[in-house]
């Protein structure tokens, strides 16, 4: 006999601020990719371009599964982040095929689906399950 399923609802605060904090890193990455192709230096594509590397790929995995403990996500988000960006930086490496510029922009590219899924269905996922 198997047990009865009962989702865990997310409170609407929780849904609000994952759409906040996918929407900043939406903006980031979107800027981040921009200045990339643009070409463009300066302390402003230095600190995103941080974020991009510590918090947006692990975002883009973590937090769809939305957990319900907010320091796991963020400790996860982080190391997500930094495990995928040195695998792929090594792997690139020997394949003799790395270019910083280039590992940004596919970056960005890879993670804009995530953000964007996460911004629009989330909050209305939550409002049909309430």
């Amino acid at each position: 006999m198997s047990a009865p399923h009962n989702p865990v609802v997310e409170p609407a605060s929780n849904s609000r601020a994952r759409a906040t904090v996918s929407m900043s890193l939406l903006v980031a990455d979107l800027v981040v990719l921009i200045m990339t192709v643009e070409n463009l230096h300066g302390p402003v594509r230095l600190v995103l371009g941080l974020i991009l590397g510590l918090v947006v790929p692990g975002w883009s995995v973590v937090g769809l599964l939305r957990l319900a403990n907010a320091a796991l996500e963020v400790g996860l988000t982080v190391a997500v982040s930094l495990a995928s960006c040195m695998v792929v930086a090594q792997v690139l490496l020997t394949v003799h095929a790395w270019h910083l510029v280039v590992f940004q922009e596919v970056t960005c590219v890879l993670c804009l689906p995530s953000l964007i899924w996460q911004l629009h269905l989330g909050p209305r996922r939550l409002e049909r399950s309430a």
